[in-house]
């Protein structure tokens, strides 16, 4: 007796087939893509309108706003861009600029803020969180508590005429210890977390604001 199994009379996957079902993979990877450009193009715009929204809450005044680039140096003859968004307020005059920061040394990681500055009067205005995967009772505190954020309300950041880097660079140090020039007191139970906050703003201010004031100009122009 023959056990072998029988074959088909006909093949299952003929060109036919074949071709259906490469159409198939086709069509599906060009929904799954356009799928997922839709996501990000919706994720990013609502990051664009919350970036909006947090530069007009910081820069009083301030009812529109543009985005500019800046072009920060790095090694030899590179540069880094750094969106820059300027806010003007009703008559077209420049009331300032937010500019965004991170640190990659918070408890759960990358912490990126962005901050409100007047470059008339070299002052910052205020400091907020865009994203951070602290513990919500413990790092997380850098967003709830109302007291650690309000200490950067309004932080008078003088420049050196010559640098235009901070004359006080902005230093963390001990809650409680009623800090001076350029010194923000820190959060207890949060060291961590608020010390990255700190460094981000202090390394952004550093490295960005003689960049700011080196297009000044431009930004008082509104010409991106």
């Amino acid at each position: 007796m023959n056990n072998e199994p029988k074959l088909p009379a006909h093949p299952i996957f003929t060109p036919a087939t074949i071709g259906a079902l490469v159409a198939l993979a086709c069509i599906s990877s060009a929904i799954l893509g356009a799928t997922h450009y839709l996501v990000q193009d919706t994720l990013e715009r609502r990051g664009q309108e919350h970036i909006r929204a947090l530069t007009l809450e910081m820069l009083p005044d301030a009812v529109t706003h543009k985005v500019f680039t800046a072009h920060l140096p790095s090694y030899g003859d590179t540069t880094i861009p750094q969106p820059i968004y300027a806010g003007y307020d009703a008559s077209g005059t420049l009331v300032g600029v937010a500019i965004e920061a991170s640190d990659r040394g918070g408890y759960g990681g990358e912490i990126r803020v962005i901050y409100g500055y007047l470059p008339e009067e070299q002052r910052i205005t205020g400091v907020k969180i865009l994203r951070e995967n602290e513990t919500p009772d413990i790092g997380g505190r850098i967003r709830t508590d109302p007291d650690f954020l309000a200490r950067f309300d309004g932080l008078d950041m003088p420049l050196e005429p010559r640098s235009m880097r901070p004359r006080h660079p902005v230093r963390y140090v001990a809650p409680e210890t009623n800090g001076g020039p350029g010194e923000i007191e820190g959060l207890s139970g949060a060291t961590v977390s608020a010390r990255a906050v700190v460094r981000a703003v202090r390394v952004s201010t550093n490295r960005v604001l003689p960049v700011v004031h080196d297009m000044l100009d431009d930004l008082k122009k509104g010409d991106e």
